[in-house]
């Protein structure tokens, strides 16, 4: 019941935004009226991470929902020619609409490019490819601002002083150098914080507590403040510090597994910036089931920010019913 009522209140967000982020016409496309769910076949790319994990219940979800046959796909690594090899493996079964992660934000434009050449409509889902490129939106957080409201949460936290451990995922992720310059542009403005070590590339479990662990273990009391941008190494930061029993160091990271929820109730981690995978992906394929009837994107609406906000002690009882309400007002204003 659950599932279904979040992929009936993504549909009615995606169809709310249509009127802002597609351009009106006169009349109908000649497609609209013509097509049936069988001239639409829709594939999903991500990557073998669990950021990226309701992406695969949505696929099923939205096919449900539509009777649009879906299919979700990921990468081992975050490398664009392994998603290259998983799409050109697909374009031969008769797929015609790809919502996709960008693996790299350069090259992703080559192939954004090759498909859309073919017909084919292109949505990026959960981060951005380097404009100017062919893909017709991208609906992602809005990385760089939520990392610099965890990095403001954070250094309020701490009383406006001292010293930061930046966290970060693998350089190659097309977000992870927004979330840098988000993180780096807030402590410049305070004169008191200082960010005394960056450990990137910590998007594997066995990498992260590896790092994390060995950083913590050296120079634990040096540090008093963390921020992580990066699902891995906010789950990998928050069990090294409920093991060292430290509720010192304030720490903020990002999204919600069920590890990390508990730690902000029990005092150990400040708060979590929040995400929403399931919703990126589910609005993406609508809006390829909108692209293929023939409408056209609006000019200056690209990049549709699917919204963040941190989880405190405060909320962190109501936060899933703040993301609902959240999501409602950003339908109401796209």
């Amino acid at each position: 019941m659950r599932k279904l009522f979040i992929a009936v209140f993504v549909l009615l967000f995606c169809i709310s935004a249509v009127g802002l982020v597609f351009a009106s016409s006169g009349k109908k496309s000649e497609k609209q009226g013509a097509l049936s769910t069988e001239d639409f076949k829709f594939l999903v790319t991500g990557v073998l991470h669990p950021y990226f994990e309701p992406m695969r219940d949505e696929m099923k979800d939205y096919q449900e929902a539509t009777g649009i046959t879906c299919a979700y796909r990921a990468t081992k690594d975050f490398n664009q020619e392994q998603a290259n090899v998983i799409i050109e493996g697909m374009i031969p079964q008769g797929y015609n609409g790809y919502a996709m992660w960008p693996e790299h934000p350069v090259s992703v434009n080559v192939t954004i490019t090759e498909l859309v050449d073919q017909g084919f409509p292109v949505v990026l889902i959960a981060g951005p490819a380097e404009l100017p490129t062919d893909a017709s939106f991208c609906i992602a957080t809005d990385v760089k601002a939520s990392a610099m409201k965890a990095t403001e949460n954070l250094i309020q936290a701490m009383g406006g002083k001292g010293n930061i451990v930046n966290l970060l995922g693998a350089l190659s992720d097309p977000n992870t150098v927004l979330r840098k310059k988000g993180v780096e542009e807030v402590v410049s403005r305070y004169p008191n914080v200082k960010i005394i070590g960056e450990i990137a590339d910590i998007d594997a479990f066995e990498a992260a507590t590896t790092k994390i662990d060995s950083f913590l273990g050296a120079r634990s009391d040096e540090v008093d403040g963390m921020v992580a941008t990066a699902y891995v190494p906010t789950v990998v930061a928050t069990e090294a510090l409920i093991d060292m029993g430290d509720k010192r160091i304030k720490f903020v990271g990002i999204d919600d597994d069920a590890k990390v929820i508990q730690a902000i109730r029990d005092g150990y981690i400040t708060g979590t910036m929040t995400q929403s995978p399931y919703g990126q992906a589910y609005g993406g394929l609508e809006v390829l089931r909108l692209l293929k009837l023939g409408y056209t994107p609006k000019e200056g609406h690209y990049f549709i920010d699917s919204g963040s906000f941190m989880v405190s002690k405060d909320n962190v009882d109501e936060y899933k019913d703040i993301i609902k309400k959240k999501c409602c007002g950003n339908a109401r204003n796209i």
